[in-house]
């Protein structure tokens, strides 16, 4: 039974992963970057940047990230920073990463090398006790305690006992493939700003859930060739995930192609200040398509959009012209 957990990043998620296993721990730390925030979870309980109304739990203390952060008493420590920094922030930490349980809730892929955080954090830190935690969750809902459900990918039957027990406020189901579990991440953020621009254009409900449907079927196509986990397409990581990301407007990366489908974001658009995962993946996930040879007509148009190269209206109006995607 883990004790001590370390948590590297102080934002919404890392926050309330904090709040959720701080009731099934001893301890926790949060590991930020800005003095403000670690101030004020240790002197006023409260994460103010992020969840200004939730009082945190006694035994959440936070200290500011360095190159030395005395990892060595944490059982586990869960890596919930942008994916943009994993490999920077590992490779400063990995000698304190040795002989610990490293969870990734990090969403991305890094390019142009194509990989997922698991591939980096094992690359950086040596470890392969590495386990990924990926479901349809708003981070504040987490925060909050409502009910939530999540998939852990490893093949570690002991991992997956221990993961059952600290996220154990979770509803969870288990995939052998850490690595699909993480692709359905990135997938589903590309398909949510691919939805948002759609809906911008086409905007009653059939409209909607036909694209949803297509987007589906192409992400199913894609993991039916790259995962070895056949029913990695029933799980939160997958169906659940997608659903909320693409559905809510809540959602970052769906308000980002809603916004610019209104003009209000212009392109090219392949970075930004706030946190927008998909549009930092899109390109990876259309080479990957390539690489395998899958068609990706979706993907693609979103990438195509986000470069400036293409009008939304034009390619959704090719889009739904494309036989291919009407067959089984």
């Amino acid at each position: 039974m883990i004790s001590k957990v370390g948590i590297i990043g102080a934002g919404s998620m890392g926050t309330a992963l904090a709040q959720s296993i701080s009731t099934r721990v001893e301890e926790v730390t949060l590991y930020g970057r800005r003095q403000e925030v670690v101030d004020s979870v240790n002197n006023a309980r409260y994460n103010k940047n992020y969840f200004p109304g939730l009082r945190l739990n006694p035994n959440i203390r936070a200290r500011l990230i360095s190159n030395s952060l005395d990892l060595a008493d944490c059982e586990a420590i869960i890596i919930a920073i942008p994916s943009s920094e994993v490999r920077s922030v590992v490779n400063t930490i990995c000698d304190e990463l040795a002989d610990t349980i490293l969870i990734t809730v990090a969403k991305g892929l890094e390019y142009p090398s194509l990989k997922t955080m698991s591939d980096i954090i094992l690359e950086e830190s040596k470890n392969p006790d590495i386990v990924s935690f990926s479901g349809p969750n708003f981070a504040d809902e987490i925060a909050y305690g409502h009910i939530a459900g999540a998939t852990i990918g490893t093949a570690d039957a002991s991992l997956r006992a221990t993961m059952s027990d600290l996220f154990g406020r979770f509803i969870l189901d288990f995939s052998d493939d850490v690595r699909a579990v993480e692709l359905c991440g990135v997938l589903k953020n590309v398909y949510a700003i691919g939805t948002g621009m759609w809906d911008s254009v086409y905007s009653n409900y059939n409209e909607h859930y036909t694209f949803l449907n297509m987007c589906y079927k192409e992400m199913c196509s894609f993991l039916n060739v790259i995962s070895y986990d056949k029913e990695i397409f029933t799980k939160f990581c997958c169906f659940g995930d997608f659903n909320l990301t693409a559905n809510v407007d809540k959602s970052r990366n769906r308000t980002l192609g809603l916004m610019i489908g209104k003009n209000i974001v212009k392109t090219p658009y392949l970075d930004s200040s706030v946190t927008f995962e998909g549009s930092k993946s899109v390109k990876g996930i259309v080479e990957l398509a390539d690489k395998y040879n899958i068609d990706m007509p979706i993907a693609k148009f979103v990438y195509d959009v986000l470069c400036g190269n293409n009008n939304i209206r034009k390619t959704a109006d090719f889009l739904i012209n494309m036989k291919h995607l009407n067959d089984d």
